[in-house]
Parts: structure tokens; C-alpha cells; sequence
């Protein structure tokens, strides 16, 4: 039960990096947002940038381990 909160509370933490700022998570950002077109209205642009913090936050939040090894791997290759 105590390693269940300590991954939901790290789980909490990487959500809210997320939602701070994408550039923390570089990698992970570029393979899960949805880049906006640019004959895309203003309503469109909304509902783009919603599913991006959506998907990005469920992502952040439950997939927290995912995110790290992804932004580990991406570093090492530069």
C-alpha cells in the first residue's frame, strides 16, 4: 500500500511538471501533442490545446515511469 502512494504521489508530481511547461518533456511532448494547422479556427485550436493537456496529463500521471525512460533514452542519444 505504501509503494502504491509513493508511485501516485511521483505520479502527481510529473502531472504537474507537465502542465507547467511541455519543454521539460521534450521527447514525450513530441509523440503524444497534435501540432495545430494552420487553417484551423480559433474553436479548433481550443479543443487542440484541451486534448493536448488531456493527454498529456493522463499520460503524466499514470505513465509517469514511461515518461522518464523516454526523456532518459532521448538525452543519451544526443
Amino acid at each position: 500500500m505504501f509503494l502504491i502512494k509513493i508511485y501516485f504521489i511521483l505520479g502527481l508530481a510529473m502531472l504537474l511538471a507537465v502542465l507547467w511547461d511541455f519543454k521539460i518533456v521534450p521527447k514525450t511532448s513530441s509523440l503524444l501533442i497534435k501540432q495545430a494547422g494552420d487553417t484551423e479556427s480559433g474553436f479548433a485550436l481550443i479543443i487542440n490545446a484541451i486534448r493536448n493537456l488531456l493527454v498529456m496529463g493522463v499520460f503524466a500521471f499514470f505513465f509517469w515511469p514511461a515518461v522518464v525512460w523516454l526523456e532518459y533514452r532521448g538525452e543519451s542519444e544526443k
